[in-house]
């Protein structure tokens, strides 16, 4: 497959001075946010931890905060450029909203992936005019949110929703979704509804404005309690009878709601955990704080062995994390036939990663990962947090069933003929990504390309030298081109027994999102540019991250050498003194 750019002018030493200046834009756009929001840690912030724990406590959204993100005019993030906005990569999409999720989950739910959901399948399959509305609505600071059709293996909470039966020139709405972000205060509503008439229809999608309250064949329901993001205005919306135009119906003559919602779940997927990144952040930077505080015979201090495994752990665990959805949000631009896959690992295996890493910290903090108030009161709020993003119509569990339908249908794992995304795809500061092609979204892959290209990517780690984490890493790197052998053949034989069933195809699943995490981050190391691109010198990092899932694949595997283990403390710890970020980027942040 044969990528396009959009980079075609430039040589090399104007391409390299281009991706420079779009780092720096990207940057100082984060930075402008993180400045915004100021020190987490100083009691006198009105944007600091004790504020936004109080908020959760009180199951509200800060105000301030919410201000602060009008004034940024965060939306304008979710809207593409061509319509006015500043959205024409969706790795920085995730970038910038992690500032807020490593404030609070509810907020970056609420006012960027809650709208984003929503406006995701107005890009995707909506009319020209239907995207310039949608586009000014949130430009405009309007809310909206979105009822997506609901999976069979999604959350069992869920399963309820909507049909149209047809009305003259027109439709009836029917029927009633217990549970939507932002439905109290939308101004706008993407609702994916059964076509109830004879023969069927399946799914339709209709972009409504938003009933009165007192609307005729409306009924908002009673606001719903969660156990994470307790800050969203989670309700319900019940219609009876309630009359929809023609023209509401999103992208008339564009194919099925089916259709429509599977060209706007890979980038729904891809970007979701990505942005949660920063809620991990939060968990990791509240436990080496902790582990600081400290005195050096304690046994949660950061000298104590069992705390350093676990901060070694969790710095590992993120790294590798951010690795994969670099990969997942990149490829929607550059393969975006594998997207759908790419994506719904992402979407698998990220909330299960970074829910397991965080209640793996709460044996540093002990009893204080159960305080409610105080300096770490915000790892008990974290904490609750994570698992809501697994949750969903597009949530872990639906993923790892759209990968299962896919993984027998892959043609060997291999990678495509022709082309390869190469460095672009592993390389965040390569600007040079060609715009989102959603109707690709929906078409057979030719081929994978992240875990089919591995066998290269070994043979590279075993040339990259002679030192010992040198060694290691290509000891690993051939484990797990091993592990990919296996999984092969056992693709193989399951697709030669007919109807597999389902646990056994999961198990492959759980198998191949293991391998394409372990790919994705030997794919960052392998075009890593140089001291300047965020990540830790030398290969301790890669060592760290592989080793966390080969052990996953095979707990009999090797423990990574302390050489590994040290370096990769040492940066954690530099990053938390320096105040930036733990993902691969080290952003400068305000704590």
């Amino acid at each position: 497959m044969t990528v396009a750019t959009t980079d075609t002018g430039p040589g090399p030493a104007e391409g390299a001075g281009a991706a420079r200046a779009a780092e720096a834009a990207v940057r100082e756009r984060v930075a402008r946010l993180e400045r915004g929001f100021g020190d987490l840690d100083d009691p006198g912030n009105p944007l600091g931890t004790e504020q936004f724990v109080r908020a959760d406590a009180e199951r509200r959204l800060l105000p301030a905060a919410e201000a602060l993100l009008d004034g940024f005019r965060l939306q304008a993030e979710i809207v593409p450029r061509e319509l006015g906005g500043r959205l024409g990569r969706l790795d920085v999409l995730a970038r910038v909203l992690r500032a807020v999720f490593r404030r609070d989950a509810a907020l970056g739910l609420a006012c960027g992936t809650g709208p984003y959901l929503a406006a995701a399948a107005v890009w995707a399959g909506g009319s020209a005019r239907q995207r310039h509305r949608t586009a000014d609505l949130l430009l405009s600071g309007g809310r909206m949110a979105c009822a997506y059709p609901q999976p069979a293996e999604g959350n069992a909470f869920l399963h309820n929703g909507f049909t149209v039966s047809p009305d003259g020139a027109g439709y009836l709405l029917d029927g009633r979704k217990e549970a939507l972000n932002n439905a109290a205060r939308a101004a706008s509503l993407l609702l994916f509804a059964r076509v109830d008439e004879p023969g069927g229809g399946g799914h339709r999608a209709f972009l409504i404005d938003a009933p009165q309250a007192d609307a005729p064949g409306f009924r908002l329901l009673p606001r719903r309690s969660t156990t994470g993001v307790r800050g969203c205005l989670v309700h319900g919306l019940e219609f009876t009878r309630y009359p929809v135009t023609a023209d509401r119906q999103l992208g008339p003559g564009t194919g099925t709601g089916a259709e429509l919602a599977a060209r706007a779940f890979p980038v729904i997927r891809s970007t979701g955990p990505s942005m949660a990144l920063g809620c991990a952040d939060t968990t990791l930077r509240t436990a080496v704080a902790f582990a600081r505080a400290h005195r050096a015979r304690s046994r949660a201090s950061v000298r104590a062995p069992r705390t350093r495994q676990a901060l070694q752990d969790a710095f590992s665990d993120l790294l590798l994390c951010d690795a994969l959805a670099l990969v997942a949000t990149r490829a929607a631009h550059l393969l975006p036939r594998e997207s759908a896959t790419l994506s719904a690992v992402a979407k698998y295996l990220l909330p299960m990663f970074l829910t397991e890493s965080a209640y793996d910290l709460s044996a540093v903090l002990g009893a204080e990962s159960y305080a409610r108030q105080g300096a770490y009161a915000v790892f008990r709020k974290a904490l609750r947090d994570l698992p809501m993003i697994g949750l969903g119509p597009v949530g872990s569990e639906a993923s790892r069933a759209a990968v299962a339908d896919r993984l027998l249908r892959l043609p060997g794992l291999r990678p495509p003929p022709v082309g390869a995304a190469g460095a672009a795809l592993f390389q965040w500061h390569e600007p040079g990504l060609p715009a989102l092609r959603p109707r690709e979204f929906v078409l057979p892959a030719e081929g994978d390309s992240l875990v089919g290209g591995l066998e290269e990517t070994v043979e590279r780690a075993r040339a990259a030298g002679g030192g010992e984490l040198d060694r290691t890493l290509a000891g690993y790197a051939t484990a797990l081109g091993r592990e990919l052998d296996r999984l092969r053949r056992d693709c193989a034989l399951l697709g030669r027994s007919g109807g597999p069933a389902r646990p056994r195809v999961y198990a492959l699943v759980d198998r191949y999102a293991l391998i394409a995490a372990g790919a994705a981050c030997l794919g960052v190391w392998r075009y890593r540019t140089g001291p300047d691109d965020g990540l830790p010198a030398g290969p301790a990092w890669a060592v760290m991250a592989l080793a966390r899932v080969l052990r996953r694949l095979d707990p009999a595997a090797p423990r990574p050498p302390a050489s590994a283990a040290e370096p990769l403390l040492t940066e954690l710890l530099n990053r938390f003194d320096d105040a930036r970020s733990f993902d691969l980027y080290a952003t400068p942040i305000g704590r």
